[in-house]
């Protein structure tokens, strides 16, 4: 049986007990149902309770995350949004009256210990997986799914699934976060630009998108005067940057994710760089990890982001701004706030539940894949999702913005794909 559905255990009641409590009372009274949630079935009202809330066996959704390491500053907000998720679905009845439950394990963010994790969960032949949560870790689990499964949900944006693969990826295309940067750069009149990055998967992956990117005509006034690369393990990174300020940028573009972004903002504190506009990655838009590094920030840090850290009154497309909404009301009420790790967790999970909701509780992952590629203007807090064959992350620039970090708020200063607000001024 290869379906997902495990004996309830006490374990499982407390938590439900207490997080339900916590939630349900706000989520109930001020948000709709899942926009990317198909509807249950009929049957669904025999096992759930008459209050709608789930009462039938677990239906297990297993997870392979970095819980603790350099990716914890990710991985930390997307196991708690998981579980938070879950709870939010069980008060509609869960899956089918199943409710949802996500077995969460720690890879540590060491590509080994997750490629461990993942061998013996696929080994017993799951139909699902979420792994997170950045692409040293994700890459080589990725390459474990088959033709027959596990399809696999991919927390990380900087990985590349290959096209009618098993796997599909949360989060933003590099290639397109680099247009809607570059977009507003040259807008802007910032047309030299300085890059460094980490030796890592997620910088070098970055740093060939964003060459690609630059050979594009529409970015031909654009010279970059410096790109240095670091190792993620180092503690300074003052050579480089001392290297980046005497080739006299007009903004750094800076390709790494978590702990090592802190190394580059202690560089640039401690050589003056302050303002010298900073853009990177919304790996790093995390409220945590800001707030750790909050004598370093950069009073010009600025990142990519998505519908996601839009204020929702300013959000036009009305089922998108439900999606956030809910997103926000739920994330909140368990003790998170809208950002990189809460985002990429929420997403991918709301895409998996609703196509198990859509296909039963005895789905098949090529019956799963199938569906997830059959997607089109599924509204999620990413925006409207279009999903296909080759096209496995269903994200369009025209939800992608700008965001100023003020040291408290992401501001949004652009529109949709890069295109500044009026108000904004100059990023310098």
């Amino acid at each position: 049986m290869n379906f997902s559905i495990g004996n309830r255990h006490t374990k499982y009641r407390t938590y439900r007990t207490l997080l339900f409590g916590l939630i349900s009372a706000a989520v109930l009274a001020a948000c709709g149902s899942s926009g990317s949630s198909a509807s249950a079935t009929s049957s669904a009202s025999t096992a759930a309770n008459s209050n709608g809330a789930a009462s039938g066996t677990p239906y297990v959704i297993h997870a392979v995350l970095s819980e603790t390491g350099v990716a914890s500053e990710l991985g930390g907000p997307e196991a708690r949004t998981l579980k938070a998720l879950a709870a939010y679905e069980n008060t509609k009845g869960g899956i089918d009256g199943h409710p949802v439950q996500f077995e969460i394990q720690d890879n540590q963010s060491t590509p080994a210990t997750a490629v461990s994790l993942a061998t013996s969960l696929i080994a017993s032949h799951i139909n699902v997986l979420m792994d997170g949560s950045y692409g040293a870790t994700d890459i080589p689990v990725d390459a474990l799914a088959g033709s027959n499964g596990p399809f696999i949900s991919d927390l990380a944006p900087t990985v590349r699934p290959k096209a009618g693969s098993m796997v599909f990826r949360t989060g933003t295309p590099m290639q397109e976060d680099f247009q809607v940067i570059l977009n507003y750069l040259k807008a802007k009149g910032l047309t030299r630009i300085a890059a460094i990055t980490s030796s890592d998967s997620d910088g070098t992956l970055g740093w060939t998108d964003l060459k690609g990117t630059l050979a594009q005509p529409q970015f031909s006034s654009f010279k970059v005067t410096s790109h240095q690369v670091f190792d993620p393990t180092a503690v300074s990174v003052t050579t480089q940057l001392s290297v980046i300020k005497d080739s006299n940028p007009q903004a750094i573009l800076v390709w790494t994710v978590g702990s090592p972004f802190g190394t580059v903002l202690q560089g640039l504190s401690s050589l003056g760089m302050g303002s010298v506009p900073i853009f990177t990655s919304n790996g790093n838009a995390d409220y945590g990890l800001l707030g750790h590094l909050s004598s370093l920030v950069p009073k010009s840090l600025y990142f990519i982001g998505e519908e996601l850290y839009m204020p929702p009154s300013e959000i036009t497309n009305t089922a998108v701004r439900q999606q956030v909404q809910t997103f926000d009301t739920v994330i909140q009420a368990a003790g998170g706030k809208p950002e990189a790790g809460y985002g990429l967790a929420w997403s991918a999970g709301s895409l998996v539940i609703g196509a198990i909701k859509k296909l039963g509780v005895q789905a098949t992952a090529p019956q799963i894949l199938q569906y997830m590629q059959s997607l089109k203007n599924s509204p999620g807090i990413y925006g409207l999702l279009n999903f296909s064959q080759q096209n496995h992350d269903g994200i369009s620039t025209q939800f992608m913005h700008i965001f100023h970090f003020t040291g408290t708020t992401f501001q949004p200063v652009s529109h949709g794909g890069g295109a500044p607000l009026a108000s904004t001024g100059s990023s310098s």
